[in-house]
């Protein structure tokens, strides 16, 4: 069995186990980081929104030739 594991390690196409399970959590890491970046980006995008509707509707009651 030895011989078979020496025999497949200096093969060009073997990969670990360590190897996977590392790869798995990188993967796993960024899906992570990319979801809670989504959240962040969410909630920004709906300040920002609020903020603008806000300003809209404080110009709309404005008094003078330049509201609409």
């Amino acid at each position: 069995m030895q011989k078979v594991m020496n025999k497949l390690r200096k093969n060009g196409g073997y990969v670990s186990i360590e190897t996977v399970i590392v790869a798995g959590l990188i993967i796993g890491l960024g899906a992570l980081s990319i979801s809670a970046f989504q959240q962040s980006a969410n909630g920004v995008t709906t300040q920002a929104l609020t903020q603008v509707h806000n300003v809209q509707d404080n110009y709309s009651k404005l008094a003078g030739p330049t509201a609409q």
